[in-house]
């Protein structure tokens, strides 16, 4: 298959983006500036006050921004929706004898880039070494005590909760009641006592007596 021709010409351009980020990457480290911290530094921190919990979020997280730095993430991207949609449209090309028009081709190559980022993305990030900072794991959440403040939790139906971790840094986090029966009214203040996915499982707080 002609690496230029029209049907993949949007995998050539993505190709070319992935070489397009490594150059730049490369030379910024060569004159001291790394071009993904500076990216990372001015994106949202996705368990800060400021970047809502919904469905963009996890998204967000699902595709590994957080978990790896942005231009990798991004390079991943290219790259398999570049690699997939040549291997597609020549898959295509040799049992049916047409490649279909880019922009048809481009959603299944979009949607395996997708899968392939996240896979991939997570599994980099388990081997990648990571700097020591303060900051803290969300396994470090178990044990705390964070309040309801958007909605009413349920068996099934998280709520949005927040808490303060030991450096006086607040996380947002989606939070159910562990036992089936209990619901969690906004304003109700929780101990969260395991994860499950992206939401914590909870119980009321026990005051105690004056």
């Amino acid at each position: 298959m002609d690496l230029f021709a029209p049907e993949t010409a949007p995998f050539a351009v993505a190709l070319g983006l992935t070489l397009a980020i490594a150059l730049i990457e490369l030379a910024s480290v060569l004159i001291g500036i790394s071009a993904s911290e500076a990216i990372d530094s001015v994106l949202p921190e996705t368990d800060g006050p400021d970047f809502e919990i919904g469905p963009l979020s996890q998204f967000i997280n699902w595709l590994s921004f957080g978990r790896l730095p942005a231009l990798i993430v991004l390079i991943l991207i290219t790259t398999s929706f570049g690699l997939g949609g040549y291997v597609f449209q020549e898959a295509m090309r040799r049992v049916f004898g047409f490649a279909l028009e880019p922009a048809i081709a481009s959603v299944p190559a979009a949607i395996f880039a997708l899968f392939a980022t996240h896979h991939a993305g997570h599994a980099l990030a388990r081997v990648m070494p990571r700097e020591e900072t303060d900051a803290v794991s969300t396994a470090d959440f178990i044990g705390r005590v964070a309040t309801v403040f958007r909605g009413t939790a349920s068996s099934g139906k998280p709520a949005e909760a927040k808490l303060t971790d030991i450096h006086g840094k607040i996380h947002y986090v989606l939070v159910e009641p562990d036992d089936h029966e209990q619901l969690f009214a906004q304003g109700s203040e929780v101990v969260l006592v395991r994860r499950e996915g992206p939401v914590f499982r909870a119980i009321v707080r026990l005051k105690p007596v004056p």
